[in-house]
């Protein structure tokens, strides 16, 4: 059961009234007052600052950051107990853009659905999205293809991911066996999410092979689909992962002197996460696939 101190904080600090929060709560506005108190007497802290209303002090934010963390929890454990007693699992997937290449290999897909076999929710979101989602509790486990907070999360390598350049079958480098670094600087740049494990790992691998691409055009995807077709359509040099140009058509790969990149995937799940014995019997089971691979 959640502390109703809590979920009075959490109201508090979103709708930023105490009347208001009072209503929404169904309880008096006085009580909302004794729950705050009684939250700062316990931690020996001031909630908020003093010196803008309803601003959070360090502390505060703290309080804040475990109370969403433990409402959440409470209510996945509501759900999960619900679910035992149904014989049920429900899973929750998050599964960053590029990493989707991975989910098609050696059965992924199959090892993950036989620990949640009866209903699944799998969304492909953002790593930023992915993460807060886990510290929340909103989330079970990630499949993401950048480095993760291990003070946070905990995680097992999947594999390692090979970028390669590529370009259009029936474009301008159809007869163009190698990328030049005078192709990269004159051509526009197609590469995957900005900010996401596959292009910053290329860009990261263009700059240590000394490759300045800094005056070049650039385009992102968070579709391997639409990274093709923007490839095709700008005629220009991409980067991906080689695995995603199976299923795409019209495209190829090309090889690029001393360019050599690599980009790991990852399972992570948070630390806090309660449902222990399923992850680690998910964990096992992803040992086993890893060792088909």
């Amino acid at each position: 059961m959640t502390d109703p101190r809590l979920l009075t904080l959490l109201t508090l600090v979103q709708v930023k009234n105490y009347t208001k929060t009072a209503q929404r709560l169904f309880i008096t506005q006085p009580a909302v007052s004794h729950h705050i108190k009684s939250l700062e007497n316990e931690y020996d802290i001031e909630i908020f600052t003093g010196k803008k209303q309803f601003e959070l002090s360090k502390q505060g934010q703290i309080l804040v950051e475990y109370a969403i963390r433990m409402v959440n929890q409470s209510r996945e454990l509501t759900e999960a107990i619900s679910d035992s007693l149904l014989k049920k699992k429900k899973l929750k997937l998050g599964i960053s853009y590029e990493a989707i290449a991975l989910c098609g290999k050696n059965r992924l897909l199959d090892y993950l659905f036989e620990i949640y076999n009866d209903e699944a929710e799998v969304l492909t979101l953002p790593e930023i999205e992915i993460f807060a989602a886990l510290k929340q509790g909103k989330m079970d486990f990630a499949i993401v293809d950048t480095s993760y907070d291990d003070e946070t999360f905990d995680g097992i390598l999947l594999e390692q991911q090979q970028i390669v350049p590529v370009c259009a079958t029936e474009g301008k480098f159809k007869e163009i066996k190698r990328v030049t670094r005078d192709m990269l600087k004159n051509n526009a740049l197609i590469l995957g999410t900005k900010g996401g494990g596959m292009a910053e790992a290329t860009l990261m691998s263009l700059k240590q092979s000394n490759i300045n691409i800094s005056n070049v055009q650039i385009f992102h995807s968070n579709s391997f689909y639409l990274l093709g077709e923007i490839i095709k359509s700008k005629d220009g040099i991409g980067f991906m992962y080689q695995d995603l140009l199976e299923p795409l058509h019209g495209l190829k790969k090309m090889d690029l002197i001393n360019f050599k990149c690599i980009s790991n995937i990852y399972l992570i799940f948070s630390q806090n996460s309660f449902d222990k014995q399923t992850l680690k019997s998910l964990v096992k089971g992803l040992k086993k696939w890893k060792a088909q691979l």
